[in-house]
């Protein structure tokens, strides 16, 4: 095992989020037809993609997700040195899971939704991690539900806080506080400032509480998008969160790229979708949403589309220029040709 500690020196902590069976088909497939050779490929994709943990989550309806926490727990534990996040609701899936860890885990995750009993779940599933020494993942949700506003979100992290070091023990630095993340892109007004109040509630937290994580599963946000515009609105959103002091993300690393990859015109569109900048029409000038303009900018684009313009970019620039953004952006596509070519001059 190695030694990751929370706080990373670029940015923030990515949380591998490929080996969820709930999110990823074909990490599900993998498992419910005991492909566990491809399983575990895939934790090791992640790993070179860059992911600095892993979310790790069996639960599918009708599977023994003990059995497969263990399976796949076990063999994670030898076939990479990285820390596992445990993700399940199942108080019994998360306990197989850390007893085959010989690692320190990460417990996803705790809220009030059923109340903090001595019978509710927040109190098992903190009490498990209690027991094997887990960090805790606690999401901003309470008996009245998930929290939208800042004042919410900020509220019931607050009472997590309090109760997790107060009667349980828990060391804030070992608390990771998910201010929870929406989608910004069905249109619907009610949701349409709901990126604002997340990286505000993460601002505000860090503020009151700086020894404490924060963390987002943060793909939610561009929910709705084709693929080519979810990869720049998740990218420019994880950004704007990190620069309010967000510690970690559960994200695809890979679908991460660095701001400076798109162009200027999109960033700014999907600021001003995130910040909700829309503008009335006035007189002759016609109202301005982002969210339309958006879709318009990425209409029939691809994830391979936008690689591809980039790959082309990159190709058009002097090599020391190209070695540098190679280097800088982690594209390794290319970089054993430039160098190479650098070589040889």
């Amino acid at each position: 095992y190695q030694t990751v500690p929370f706080r990373q020196d670029t940015a923030y902590m990515a949380i591998g989020e490929r080996t969820n069976a709930n999110g990823s088909k074909k990490f599900r497939e993998a498992m419910l037809e005991a492909r566990w050779d491809d399983c575990v490929e895939m934790a090791r994709d992640q790993i070179r993609e860059g992911a600095h943990m892993l979310d790790l989550c069996v639960d599918y309806v009708g599977r023994d997700g003990v059995a497969d926490m263990r399976e796949l727990a076990g063999r994670f534990a030898t076939a990479s040195t990285l820390p596992i996040v445990l993700d399940s609701t199942e108080v019994d899936v998360l306990r197989a899971g850390l007893e085959k860890l010989g690692g320190r885990a990460v417990i996803n995750s705790v809220n009030y939704e059923d109340g903090d009993g001595p019978e509710s779940r927040f109190a098992k599933v903190t009490r498990l991690a209690q027991e094997h020494g887990a960090a805790l993942i606690a999401l901003t949700i309470d008996e009245e539900g998930q929290a939208r506003t800042v004042e919410t979100k900020v509220a019931i992290a607050e009472r997590l806080i309090e109760d997790l070091t107060t009667n349980w023990g828990i060391h804030e630095s070992d608390i990771l506080i998910d201010t929870l993340t929406f989608t910004i892109c069905t249109g619907q007004e009610e949701s349409r400032k709901d990126g604002i109040a997340t990286i505000e509630a993460i601002r505000e937290l860090k503020r009151r509480r700086p020894d404490v994580q924060t963390t987002l599963g943060l793909s939610n946000i561009s929910f709705g998008l084709n693929p080519a515009a979810r990869i720049l609105l998740n990218s420019v959103f994880l950004d704007e969160c990190v620069k309010a002091g967000l510690d970690s993300a559960i994200v695809h690393a890979s679908k991460i790229l660095p701001i400076a990859r798109f162009d200027e015109e999109q960033v700014t569109t999907a600021l001003d979708l995130i910040y909700d900048r829309r503008v009335a029409q006035q007189g002759d000038e016609p109202a301005y949403d982002p969210l339309q303009k958006l879709m318009a900018l990425f209409e029939g684009a691809t994830t391979k589309s936008l690689k591809a313009g980039k790959a082309e970019e990159l190709a058009a620039l002097p090599l020391d220029e190209r070695l540098k953004r190679r280097i800088i952006d982690g594209e390794k596509n290319g970089l054993e040709a430039d160098l190479a070519e650098a070589l040889q001059t």
